[in-house]
């Protein structure tokens, strides 16, 4: 079976993020429109209104591009389209329980960090309708795919290169579908062929852990500890971060 091409999956990211920057440019003039002269719920109220509308468009938007990469990437395997949907699995009450969070911001008197924060939370939503479509869509497909995070972008963070490096082996949509603000990693769905050109788990794993590597010999530096204490510490940071992803997705 031959190598998934790359051009799939960099134009299905490019797509989303344009879908992103669009969205989120149409949020901050929203954002700028509100009077940041009222009281702090008068002003959470009307972003959060303000917020279903563009996180819901976006998701929305995310979702439809990520059921043609997923009937796409099907037929490019199996020759043969499931008839993808569009199913975001966007829960308005996060992006509400959001919006609170961040009001501490503007209680704080900092209105631009907490402006940021929104269309950070856009971001992050939209990244996380695209994974979560096709991941929707796998739960469906009596051919059961695995899937792979696969980099994309020009610069990849250390936790995503520890969860890329695994490669094809993820079945659950908790470890297949952590996202982050920024995040150009795509959950990428193979039947037969588990494996991308240009994609090269090996070597990510070889990143990864000169990365950690490189964090743990700065933070003995800095701290007057040793390597392997503070590698330990990074690892146990690994493993929470990963644990609390899970509890987030569930």
């Amino acid at each position: 079976m031959a190598a998934i091409p790359r051009r799939y999956i960099d134009s299905f990211t490019k797509a989303i993020n344009l879908v992103s920057a669009d969205s989120r440019q149409k949020l901050a003039d929203a954002l700028a429109a509100v009077d940041y002269t009222q009281d702090v719920a008068t002003i959470r109220d009307e972003v959060i209104a303000i917020m279903d509308v563009y996180c819901g468009g976006s998701t929305d938007l995310a979702a439809q591009l990520a059921a043609e990469f997923y009937d796409g990437m099907r037929e490019f395997e199996l020759g043969q389209r499931m008839g993808a949907v569009a199913q975001s699995g966007r829960d308005p009450a996060a992006t509400d329980g959001a919006v609170r969070a961040f009001a501490q911001k503007l209680v704080e008197g900092k209105t631009a960090e907490f402006i940021t924060l929104c269309l950070e939370r856009l971001d992050y939503e939209t990244k996380v309708a695209a994974a979560q479509t096709v991941l929707n869509n796998g739960k469906r497909d009596s051919r059961h795919p695995r899937y792979a995070r696969v980099p994309s972008g020009a610069e990849t963070c250390d936790f995503c290169l520890m969860l890329a490096s695994r490669g094809f082996v993820y079945r659950s949509e908790v470890n297949a579908s952590h996202s982050h603000c920024g995040c150009d990693c795509r959950v990428t769905p193979s039947w037969k062929a588990r494996e991308v050109q240009g994609y090269d788990p090996t070597t990510l794993y070889d990143q990864w852990q000169a990365a950690i590597d490189a964090e743990a010999n700065k933070r003995a530096e800095l701290h007057g500890t040793s390597y392997e204490e503070e590698r330990r510490k990074i690892m146990n940071r690994y493993r929470e971060s990963a644990k609390n992803a899970r509890k987030r997705r569930k």
